[in-house]
C-alpha cells in the first residue's frame, strides 16, 4: 500500500515539473511581455555646424511655372522698376522693403501712395508665376480682390527642440544668403523657414539634413 503512495506522489511532481518547463521563465501567470515593457531608444542629436550648412549651400532655388497666388507690396524706388515684397515691410513713410521685380505691373489700376520718388501699395493680391534664375515674378491676369480670397491655414507641427538646437539651426539657416530666403523663426519646438517659393523639393531637403520635425518650409506663393 506504502509503495502505491509513493509512485502517485512522483508522478504528481512529474506532472507538475512538465508545466513549469511550458510557462515563461520569470513571468508572473497571466502576464505577456509587451513592446512598450522595452526602453525607447532616444532621439539622436540634430546635426548643425559646418556640416549642415555646406549642405544647405545646395538648397534648390526652385521656380513657380503654374500661376500661384502671391499677396503682399508692391513698390517702385528710383530705378523705376516694381517689385513685390513678400516678406517684412518696414513701416517707414515711404516703407521699405525688397523683393523679387514685378513684370505685368500696371500702376494706373492700382489707387497707391507716392513720395520721395517712391511709389508703392499695400495689400495686393494677383496670380502669378516666378523665375527664380532672374528672380523675376510675372503677374497673370487682373489683380484678385483680397477680401474675396481664403487661403487654407499654413499649420506647421510641434516639435520638441530645445532653445540651445533652435538657435543652432538659426544659426545655420543664417548662412542662406540667398533673395528667396524670407526670414526664420523658432515656433513650438522647430524652427520655421520662409521662402518665397517651395514646392516640396525645399522641405524634403531641408528634412534630408536635419530629420523630419525639425524644420518647417512656409512658402510665399502660395
Amino acid at each position: 500500500m506504502r509503495s502505491i503512495v509513493l509512485a502517485g506522489c512522483v508522478a504528481a511532481a512529474v506532472v507538475f515539473a512538465v508545466a513549469g518547463c511550458a510557462a515563461n521563465p520569470g513571468a508572473s501567470p497571466g502576464t505577456e511581455p509587451t513592446a512598450s515593457d522595452s526602453p525607447t531608444a532616444p532621439a539622436p542629436p540634430v546635426v548643425t555646424g559646418e556640416e549642415a550648412q555646406a549642405r544647405l549651400a545646395d538648397l534648390p532655388m526652385l521656380s513657380a511655372v503654374e500661376p500661384r497666388i502671391a499677396i503682399g507690396t508692391v513698390l517702385e524706388g528710383a530705378d523705376g522698376t516694381p517689385m513685390l515684397c513678400l516678406g517684412a515691410v518696414a513701416e517707414s513713410a515711404p516703407p521699405q522693403c525688397a523683393g523679387p521685380a514685378l513684370a505685368g505691373w500696371d500702376w494706373a489700376a492700382v489707387e497707391h501712395q507716392e513720395t520721395s520718388g517712391v511709389r508703392w501699395v499695400q495689400g495686393v493680391a494677383m496670380q502669378a508665376t516666378y523665375d527664380a534664375e532672374s528672380q523675376t515674378v510675372t503677374q497673370v491676369g487682373a489683380l484678385l480682390d483680397l477680401a474675396a480670397i481664403t487661403l487654407p491655414a499654413i499649420e506647421h507641427s510641434t516639435g520638441d527642440l530645445d532653445e540651445a538646437t533652435i538657435a543652432a539651426v538659426q544659426e545655420d539657416l543664417m548662412t542662406l544668403d540667398r533673395p528667396d530666403v524670407l526670414g526664420h523663426f523658432g515656433l513650438d519646438g522647430i524652427v520655421v523657414l520662409q521662402v518665397l517659393y517651395d514646392d516640396g523639393s525645399m522641405q524634403a531637403a531641408v528634412d534630408d539634413i536635419y530629420g523630419e520635425g525639425v524644420v518647417s518650409l512656409e512658402s510665399a506663393l502660395r
